[in-house]
């Protein structure tokens, strides 16, 4: 098997970063967040329940030095990081979710725990971390697998000693913590080396198991203390069901920590070989399997053992669903049979039981945290999943969608035909148009109609006169410019809206700054931002070929890059949003972006000469680029020209041979 896993940096995106200085449209571009992917170097298994990672309580994830930032400069806890301990259950690169995790920290020190401690040494690979302890001198190292993380502590001195802060729920401030009450948390040592715990965060009762192994035993509740020098694994298993399950889980692990490590690089080395990208400089393979790696992080599969329902598969950390819908779970899709499966039956059987489809699902009792952000888009990506061909109870899966789209909340739309967010038209419209097709397609004729009949709310979410949408409306981290670009179905009649191609084009050109510049209320977010992720691609419908493929070459020269004279981590040029930016990211570099909701893979420009993917259902798609130009002259796939350089995304899943005649320049002679 061959070693991807050397590419990976699990430290890209944990930290603040200065891009390289824009030049040209680029320059114009406004960064509304942070620069600085809010990722974990922890360790973590591909879609994997169990992670473990160091604490110091910054944002977003619980790793690093940052405050909360939602936009401006990123505030610092300190010059340096200073860790609280090893935490469990992180967010990857959200923002202000008001749940960060961050549960049972485990703290390895010497006589009395000192508050946090200060790090060397830090390295890490995919599915393993370690770091030394700057005051104890204690060497700490974390790995996981299926059943439960591990940890393992090598003490050099006597007095060694581990707990476990059973009660930890949070970040570094008041207000983004949850301490838990003492009489919600139970603790019992089940031996001198065993605890097993349950306590309630976020409305949810979390059952714990944790093993230590090593020369000690436990002294009261939660400290283990060693009597010898020398190294000690702590396991520890979780389950939302019961404490039989979680001690189960715990029994059926592994204790042999180096070979937990290995298998889980092992592992990772499966799913990063997914997609096989050939190229000559180390530096850009370096980049593009580690937005891979942070790709693969989430959601996180818990098997079939969750707190909504037992014996079925359950699936979280779907933390923001606007972001991922577009770029990760289309990918996901492609190349990951089993998770996929679980991710479609873990939301039909929400929207069947609760009568709503997931827009954000946490491990909380809330159900509806971010309703304001999106809609239906549950209903994008059942059929995303449907065109990959996963497997599904599909009938299911739309009784799910029309549950969802019966609710009474969404009667704005179903009943009225308009909604106080433009967003949110688009939103339904394009779910109903995409269920409408799902539902045909599986022969319920009567579903379709009514769907079809809802599919057309988007035109009035346009101002006629301006063809954006309407300006004094609510928008969601940007305003009617950054939502205007979205790639519809209907996007011969968008363009229409504005006067034609030309008025179509002067629009775009304005947004991304390669006219009027000084125009900052029109401005594209330079790839910091979910909301324009599939905006460069807008050219693409307007038969703009060029112009899209330079966007697309700026955001690859400006904004996936290291940080400024190499310093500082790799990349990712906004929050990372549970994988949606760096699968963007995967997307542009393949040289083909899904269009969320359509039977549609765009072309763009590939960035290797030769990539293959490993689609989920055992087929191969290889991707070649002939030439060295910046923009495609042709596109083929299977030795036959793409009308319109366009491919449907159940056909890329027959797999085959896609090849990119790049148009020469004057260097090729």
């Amino acid at each position: 098997m061959a070693d991807y896993t050397k590419y990976v940096d699990v430290f890209h995106g944990t930290g603040e970063i200065e891009l390289p200085e824009p030049e040209g449209a680029a320059a114009s571009w406004h960064a509304i967040k942070g620069l600085c992917g809010n990722t974990s170097p922890g360790a973590v298994l591909p879609f994997g329940k169990y992670s473990a990672a160091p604490y110091s309580g910054g944002y977003s994830s619980g790793y690093g030095v940052n405050r909360m930032n939602c936009g401006g400069p990123v505030g610092r806890l300190g010059d340096a990081m200073r860790l609280r301990g090893f935490s469990h259950f992180h967010n990857s690169g959200t923002g202000a979710t008001n749940i960060y995790y961050n549960y049972a920290v485990v703290k390895p020190f010497y006589g009395e725990a000192e508050k946090d401690y200060g790090v060397e040494n830090e390295t890490g690979e995919p599915g393993y971390y370690s770091a030394v302890l700057a005051e104890s001198g204690v060497l700490c190292e974390l790995t996981v697998q299926k059943n439960c993380s591990m940890h393992r502590y090598t003490f050099d001195r006597p007095g060694g000693a581990v707990s476990v802060d059973f009660l930890n729920d949070g970040l570094y401030a008041d207000e983004m913590r949850l301490r838990g009450k003492a009489e919600e948390l139970c603790v019992k040592c089940v031996s001198e080396r065993e605890i097993a715990a349950s306590v309630k965060l976020q409305g949810i009762v979390l059952f714990f198991d944790v093993f230590f192994d090593g020369k000690g035993s436990l002294d009261g509740e939660n400290v283990f203390r060693m009597s010898a020098p020398g190294a000690v694994t702590v396991s520890v298993s979780v389950s939302a069901e019961s404490a039989l399950a979680a001690k189960e889980e715990l029994d059926g692990a592994d204790r042999d920590f180096d070979r937990v490590r290995l298998e889980a690089k092992n592992t990772w080395n499966e799913a990063l070989g997914k997609i096989s990208a050939e190229c000559e400089d180390e530096n850009e393979l370096r980049i593009f399997y580690s937005n891979l790696y942070h790709t693969f992080t989430k959601p996180c599969d818990w098997g079939k053992g969750g707190f909504l329902w037992k014996g079925s598969p359950f699936v979280v950390d779907i933390v923001t669903m606007w972001d991922i819908y577009k770029t990760q779970l289309p990918l996901v899709f492609s190349l990951f049979p089993e998770v996929s499966a679980h991710i479609v039956e873990m939301i039909t059987r929400l929207g069947l039981e609760r009568q709503r489809l997931p827009h954000s699902l946490m491990l909380s009792s809330d159900l509806n945290m971010e309703a304001k952000q999106a809609r239906a888009l549950g209903e994008h990506s059942l059929y995303d999943a449907w065109k990959r061909g996963v497997r599904a109870d599909w009938n299911a899966a739309l009784d799910a969608v029309m549950a969802d789209v019966g609710r009474p909340d969404f009667a704005d739309y179903t009943e009225r035909g308009e909604c106080a967010r433009t967003t949110h038209m688009l939103d339904m419209a394009e779910g109903c148009a995409a269920a409408a097709e799902l539902a045909r397609g599986i022969g319920r004729t009567a579903e379709a109609g009514r769907l079809e009949s809802l599919s057309g709310g988007w035109r009035k979410a346009f101002n006629g006169e301006t063809g954006l949408l309407w300006a004094d409306r609510e928008y969601y981290e940007g305003n009617h410019w950054n939502y205007s670009f979205r790639l519809l179905r209907n996007m011969d009649e968008r363009i229409a809206m504005c006067g034609g191609r030309k008025g179509f084009l002067e629009l775009l050109d304005r947004f991304f700054g390669f006219s009027h510049p000084e125009d900052v209320s029109a401005r594209f977010e330079g790839f910091n931002n979910e909301t324009d992720m599939e905006t460069p691609y807008a050219y693409h419908f307007a038969g703009e070929y060029d112009r899209m493929c330079e966007v697309l070459d700026l955001g690859d020269r400006f904004a996936f890059r290291d940080s400024r004279g190499g310093a500082g981590p790799g990349a990712i040029p906004g929050n990372n949003d549970s994988g949606g930016l760096s699968s963007c990211y995967i997307w542009n570099c393949i040289g083909l972006f899904p269009v969320s909701g359509q039977d549609l893979m765009l072309a763009g420009r590939p960035k290797f000469s030769r990539l293959t993917m490993q689609l989920a259902n055992g087929k191969t798609l290889v991707i070649e680029k002939h030439g060295s130009g910046a923009v495609p002259e042709r596109v083929l796939f299977n030795g036959a020209e793409l009308e319109k350089r366009r491919i449907g995304a159940a056909q890329m899943m027959g797999g085959g041979k896609i090849v990119f005649e790049m148009k020469k320049q004057e260097a090729d002679g």
